[in-house]
Parts: structure tokens; sequence; C-alpha cells
């Protein structure tokens, strides 16, 4: 579920590791010695800056390095300050810094939005004998808006609350602006593990079935609009529109927003906004069953993909077939018409049988043909042998 759908680019900014003993009373910016990014070297002040400001005891200073729209935006701001410095016994001292610094960016007209973020596991420190994983999400400019410039989300951790099994990370979009920590390991009320990850968990008094959601989604895909039948979900991720129901026996049902699966109109917006793909349910592992699926989508290889019906009848010999003459995948569209599902590097052919051929191609030259069903990859018709064979 999760390969698909980063949105930010990945940018790898550093990779060091810094050991107690280096660390004086210089800035322990200047500390970090090597060249580095416009969009990096404002990360590593901003941090910077905040642990300056907790070696100091300076609660103000900390709450200044936040925006000015978070600080309006949370009214608990100074009680996540003071009651951290309740906790946090300094001074801090880096452990080890190996960071991957996600950065999104945005240029209308001349002006520029930046957001950056990155931590968890790759920035850790130590205090007062507590190993504390940090994260930080913060605007280095914003040309749209001054007041958005600064930390937007703050995250302390200790080592033992991160390694847990209920452990989750906070964000602006699900929990907004603010200060946040987490020190216990134990099971919690208002987490639910979920395919494999944890999720925070509020609580509802209702009672779905999968009938309830399928007969409401038929109705209306609109996501808002079956909120208002249904009701808010008990678990989101937000940023990718996914969204989970709880169900009487416990299980999950989790709504498949259309994120990026459908193509994008000529002017790069979604065609149906804010509409459900698909329906399934899961438990603490895994996806077990779609109960509800639009009727231009379809699941394949473990992902819901956008299908275009073609009227024809295929089979694995015609591929078998073609390979034997051609490898040429604008002659293959020529001669059985455009693929059902047409994605970046792979398009994929129904078969008969309600499989899928799949064609991983480069340029037009066909790489690979291979049989897929709505879980996996089954087997290879024919693969391309590379030029050392």
């Amino acid at each position: 579920m999760r390969n698909n759908i980063l949105k930010k680019s990945l940018i790898l900014v550093f990779s060091c590791i810094l050991t107690l003993g280096i660390l004086s009373s210089c800035s322990r910016v200047n500390m970090l010695d090597f060249t580095t990014s416009r969009d990096d070297k404002a990360f590593r002040e901003m941090l910077d800056k905040v642990f300056i400001a907790l070696d100091n005891k300076d609660k103000e200073g900390l709450k200044a390095l936040f925006g000015v729209s978070s600080i309006k935006n949370n009214s608990n701001i100074d009680s996540q300050i003071n009651n951290f410095f309740q906790v946090y016994k300094g001074p801090s001292k880096i452990a080890h810094i190996d960071l991957q610094l996600y950065t999104g960016e945005s240029i209308e007209h001349g002006k520029r939005k930046t957001e950056l973020s990155g931590g968890g596991k790759d920035i850790t420190i130590t205090a007062d004998g507590i190993r504390y994983c940090i994260s930080m999400m913060m605007y280095s400019r914003d040309d749209f808006n001054k007041d958005n410039e600064g930390i937007h989300t703050l995250e302390f951790d200790t080592e033992n609350a991160h390694n847990s099994k209920y452990y989750t990370s906070y964000n602006e979009e699900d929990d907004g602006p603010g200060l946040y920590y987490q020190d216990s390991a134990e099971k919690r009320d208002d987490i639910r593990w979920i395919q494999d990850r944890s999720w925070k968990y509020k609580y509802y008094d209702r009672k779905l079935t999968t009938d309830k959601l399928r007969s409401a989604a038929e109705k209306d895909d609109d996501f808002k609009n079956f909120v208002t039948v249904i009701g808010e979900p008990n678990c989101s991720w937000k940023v990718y529109e996914y969204y989970y129901y709880e169900l009487d026996n416990g299980l999950f049902a989790v709504c498949k927003l259309d994120h990026e699966v459908r193509p994008r109109s000529s002017s790069g917006y979604a065609v149906k906004p804010n509409s459900i793909v698909a329906i399934y349910i899961a438990d603490e592992k895994d996806d077990l069953e779609t109960i509800w699926m639009a009727d231009d989508i379809v699941k394949l290889y473990g992902e819901y993909r956008y299908f275009t019906p073609v009227k024809r009848e295929l089979s694995e010999d015609f591929f078998k077939s073609f390979v034997t003459s051609s490898h040429s995948l604008s002659k293959l569209k020529q001669e059985i018409g455009p693929p059902n599902i047409d994605e970046t590097w792979y398009c994929y052919y129904k078969l008969a049988d309600n499989r899928f051929v799949g064609c991983h191609y480069l340029g037009d030259n066909i790489e690979e043909f291979f049989v897929a069903d709505s879980k996996d990859k089954l087997y290879t018709i024919w693969e391309a042998k590379s030029s050392s064979d």
C-alpha cells in the first residue's frame, strides 16, 4: 500500500555520525562539517536553535521558533512547552545524525513555499541519560504567507516509546501544529494496529457492518457525503487519503480515496476529487478482502488501479508468440490496441480469465511480460536477456 504513495520528493541531505565526545560549546551547526544545500542548511540551523533553547531552559525562545500561524492555531502551545520542560532534563548532546530530509516545494509567479521535515531515529540525542528521537516539520520560506515560516510540529519521543509497537508520530494535518512528546511503550487506548502499522484511534459509539458501508458507497462515492451517512472515521491517513472505520467484529473497513489513482485532467486536477475508489477489510496484519470498488477501478498486484475496458479476448499464448518477432511496445499496441491499465514503465492487459499480463517497458522496448492477479505477480512469461547473458 505504501510503496506508491510518496507525495514529496525524497532528498538525501546528509549522513554523519557524531559521537558525544566531539561536541563542545560551539554551535552544533558549525560542527557538521560538510557541503550542504539551501534546504538542509535551513533545517540544521533551526534544529540548532532548538537545542540552544533547550540547553538554556528558554521557553519563550523555543516558542518563538514556531511559525506565527502555528502559535495562532494552537491555544495549548504554552502548556505543551511547559509540560515538556518539566520532563526534559538537559543539557542535550547529539548522539547520532543520519538524516533523510523530505522537501516539498511549490513555486508560483516567482513566489516560493518550501516545507522541510525529517527526523525520528535519524536524529537521536541524549539528555540526563535518556535517549530521545526528534522529528521536526517546518517551513523555511513561504512567500505566500510569511506567518507560516518557522516550526510547525516538533516531536520528542524517548527511544523506548519510539521502538514500541504502539508508537505513532504526530503531524500537522491530523494533529495540528505544536510540540509533542511520547515516553510510554505500553498499550494505549488511543492506538490501533492495522495493516502492520499503528494509527491514532478515536472511539465512536456506533455499530457498522460491511453491508451498510457498501450501500453508502454505492449510492454516493463522494467521501464528504459518505461521512454524513456513516460518520467520521476512527483512524485516518489524510496525507494519502486512507480512512479507517471500526466494524462490529473488531476488524476495520478502509476507505481508499482517489489519491493519484485516476488520470488527472489536462490542468493537473483530479477528475473526481474526494471520491472513494475502493473499500476493503483489514486486520492487524493484512488487507483481507475488497467489499466495494468503483466501476473504473480494479485491484491488481496489490494496488487499486484505474481500468479502461477494451473489447477483446487475450491469452498468454499471444504474448509468448509476439516476442518471437518483436519487442516493440508501439507495435504491440498497434496489434491489440491500448492496454487496460497504463502507468509509467508498466502497462497491463486483461486476459479472458480476469488475470492480467503485465508489460514492463523502457521507452519502446519491452523488458518483461508477466502474469499477475489481484494480489501477486504470479510468474514471468518472457524476460529480455541482459547484455552480459
